[in-house]
């Protein structure tokens, strides 16, 4: 079977323009083994040329729309998809708890998508924020499936401030509360105001994008139960699970992080990248000067070198060999 469809749950044709309103004008709806879909933008060879496969998961409380400023360079050395993971963006969660949040679940759902697209041989998965926390516990439970990772802002150990306030007790009740307000068009001006203060502390240095703005606020007015989500994924100390997993972690990893990411701070996500090195691990960490927290946005150029550079350097085997070769 063609890569290009498995798994999709309809027959709208992959265009080829990437002049967009945004990638959910050719996205996709895959689905998976478990019976539930995903939403997913793709690019794939058409003309059956091996290339290196490239698993792009964005953060808390993202959406596949964070990798706009990727998938066009990325897709001229690789086939790459982008998903909303379950509970974000426009994919619908996989079960009511908590529990089907978990790194371990969002995992499974990654793997789950890979073969939904076909791509049965090691893939490369590029995560930011809590998306680079789904990719380590992919690594890390399923090995023989993953050839490289990038790590992008990440997860890491211990739990930074915001995750710490977002499991404490009641803020579930908060989120389903801020969520009813959400859903008023008469508030959205209020509404307007407290998410670009909340975002205004994730961006810094840099500004807020306006369009990012408007966009997340649609996005969560009309699917307020993403903000369940953003506090549930928190739940059952995901950092801790990442410091001990970290030492399962076998293929090259390559970490970028922001100087001055003000939201996980650089030494969270270096003893992640520590551990992998005192197990024996290949792992590179990288700061990038003047950075924050969302460099996806602002330092793309860069991040898409880095990872062009020491991920995507040749195709298949040679790909790993490459970026293997460029780990200390």
């Amino acid at each position: 079977m063609n890569g290009r469809r498995a798994g999709r749950s309809d027959s709208q044709p992959f265009r080829d323009s990437f002049e967009m309103t945004t990638l959910y004008s050719d996205a996709v709806r895959l689905k998976l083994e478990t019976g539930n879909e995903v939403e997913a933008f793709v690019r794939i060879e058409p003309n059956g040329v091996n290339r290196p496969k490239c698993l792009l998961l964005h953060g808390n409380p993202g959406s596949l729309l964070d990798w706009e400023q990727f998938v066009r360079p990325l897709s001229s050395a690789s086939d790459l998809a982008a998903i909303d993971l379950p509970g974000f963006g426009r994919s619908r969660r996989i079960g009511p708890g908590a529990e089907s949040l978990s790194l371990d679940r969002l995992a499974e759902q990654v793997i789950l998508a890979a073969n939904a697209l076909g791509w049965r041989e090691p893939i490369f998965l590029i995560g930011h924020s809590h998306g680079g926390g789904v990719a380590q516990a992919a690594a890390a439970r399923y090995p023989g499936r993953v050839a490289g990772l990038a790590l992008i802002g990440t997860l890491g150990a211990p739990a930074h401030a915001n995750y710490r306030l977002l499991s404490l007790p009641g803020a579930a009740v908060l989120a389903r509360m801020l969520g009813r307000i959400l859903r008023s068009t008469r508030f959205r001006a209020l509404n307007r105001a407290i998410l670009r203060r909340v975002m205004s502390a994730i961006f810094t240095p840099e500004p807020v994008p306006i369009d990012k703005l408007e966009r997340d606020l649609d996005l969560f007015s009309s699917r307020p139960e993403i903000l369940l989500s953003m506090v549930q994924v928190t739940l059952g100390q995901p950092c801790v699970q990442l410091l001990h997993s970290a030492v399962e972690i076998r293929c090259p990893t390559l970490f970028l992080h922001g100087r001055e990411d003000a939201q996980v701070s650089a030494g969270c996500a270096k003893s992640i990248h520590d551990r992998i090195v005192r197990a024996g691990g290949r792992s590179h960490f990288e700061l990038l000067p003047g950075a924050g927290h969302m460099l996806i946005n602002y330092q793309a150029t860069d991040l898409v070198n880095a990872i062009l550079r020491s991920l995507l350097a040749g195709s298949g085997p040679t790909s790993i060999r490459s970026f293997a070769a460029h780990l200390p």
